[in-house]
């Protein structure tokens, strides 16, 4: 079976495949758009967490059959069917436990503390993720994996622990063959520096809302991944010729967050709807009963119904203007001074402190991140072959150590001139 899609072309899919994609759970995704309020800007930019996961399960079979090609060293041939649909269902159900709005919404989600998910129990701030390995194991999606894509042998638990932490214990015996341990290099093909999940998404989002920051060499990129074995391990690799590519792609990324999704008027909308939430406490049932009628159009209905000035502002677009704006040293010093800026200011202007690193794993040349990262593959002119971190290969996080702050102030265009005096004047006194 075919699916169209207007970034990758026909995706080919099994019955089974179809009959997950049919599940209300998963259907429920058509109503979550992958942008959010992004749409007031972006007119374009109406698709939908549902397309997008179809993409990023197409991506991850076509990142596997090229990691295979190191896997099957060690890998029995009769297991590889079994790890590509695990990695494809791992793509295709990433986003399940997305709330309404997408991240913005994420304050909507039902505090999950004290529930098993798999060897350990949930506990402090439930996000997406976590409600994705929920609902993997405890809802009827476990049953359907396992009777479904029995001939794989395919267990819901298995695409869980691909989905999961890369600190979390996990059962890795369905992922070791001869001594080599693959779940790593499986994670990292979902959720890694180079991962099938951003590679969508930037094309899908780039090209939703017509903007180019996000576009790159998606081909050459997937047709040099492989993988390395590292005490027992096996890791994802890029081949060295490929690491302009990425490093074009990890620029289209930071560039689609500075001019998309962290775009002013955006920002407005999810600080409107962030202040409505804290102040109304609307969450998603703890029960999680009904959890497929929770969707876009829910919230906006529960928007209209209250008489909340943020909800009413939201639903009659009547969104704070961007009145001042600060970057780099600027809105270093700024940021130290925020809350006396608040103070100063007018009620209801609105100050946002936004600080971007480049990467989840580097930041002001420090790893920040104990998850393993992708490795460089580089053949010497003699043939020999030597594997190194990307850090140690490429020079691209060092340049780029410094995170881009940016401090912006929104309230009523009237009020720039005071907004302007009130900066002009703390910033004069220190």
């Amino acid at each position: 079976m075919e699916i169209r899609d207007p970034i990758h072309g026909p995706i080919t899919t099994s019955q089974a495949e179809m009959d997950l994609i049919a599940h209300p759970l998963f259907e429920r995704l058509r109503g979550i758009r992958q942008l959010d309020f992004s749409e007031y800007t972006f007119p374009g930019a109406t698709h939908t967490r549902y397309i997008h996961s179809l993409g990023t399960m197409h991506l991850a079979g076509l990142a596997f059959d090229m990691m295979a090609r190191d896997l099957g060293q060690f890998v029995p041939a009769t297991e590889m069917p079994r790890l590509r649909q695990t990695v494809r269902l791992a793509g295709l159900l990433h986003d399940l436990g997305h709330p309404p709005m997408s991240h913005t919404g994420e304050r909507l989600l039902p505090d999950l503390s004290g529930r098993q998910i798999g060897n350990a129990c949930c506990c402090g701030h439930t996000d997406h993720e976590t409600l994705t390995r929920y609902l993997l194991l405890n809802s009827d999606i476990r049953g359907l994996v396992r009777d479904w894509f029995a001939d794989n042998g395919v267990l819901a638990e298995h695409v869980e622990a691909v989905l999961s932490p890369v600190d979390e214990d996990v059962d890795a015996a369905p992922f070791c063959f001869g001594g080599v341990n693959v779940l790593t290099a499986l994670r990292q093909l979902i959720s890694g520096e180079l991962d099938v999940d951003r590679m969508d998404y930037l094309l899908r989002d780039s090209y939703f809302t017509g903007v180019a920051y996000g576009r790159f060499d998606k081909d050459w990129l997937l047709s040099h991944i492989g993988a390395t074995v590292e005490d027992g391990r096996a890791f994802m690799t890029l081949e060295a010729n490929a690491v302009f590519t990425l490093e074009d792609f990890l620029l289209s990324r930071h560039h689609m967050f500075l001019m998309v999704y962290s775009h002013p008027r955006t920002q407005t909308y999810h600080r409107l709807l962030s202040r409505f939430l804290d102040a109304t406490g609307l969450r998603l049932p703890s029960s999680l009963q009904g959890l497929a009628a929770f969707d876009d159009a829910w919230l906006m209905g529960e928007l209209r119904k209250s008489n909340h000035p943020d909800a009413i502002r939201i639903c009659h677009h009547d969104v704070p203007r961007l009145i001042f704006e600060a970057w780099g040293d600027e809105a270093d010093r700024l940021a130290s001074m925020q809350g006396r800026i608040e103070a100063a200011l007018p009620e209801g202007v609105m100050v946002q402190d936004s600080n971007l690193a480049f990467s989840r794993y580097f930041s002001r040349g420090q790893r920040t991140s104990d998850a393993p990262t992708l490795r460089v593959r580089q053949v010497t002119p003699g043939g020999l072959s030597r594997i190194l971190p990307v850090e140690q290969y490429s020079d691209m996080y060092e340049r780029q150590a410094r995170p881009r702050r940016s401090i912006r102030i929104f309230g009523d265009t009237g009020l720039i001139t005071q907004v302007e005096t009130v900066i002009r004047d703390l910033a004069r006194l220190g």
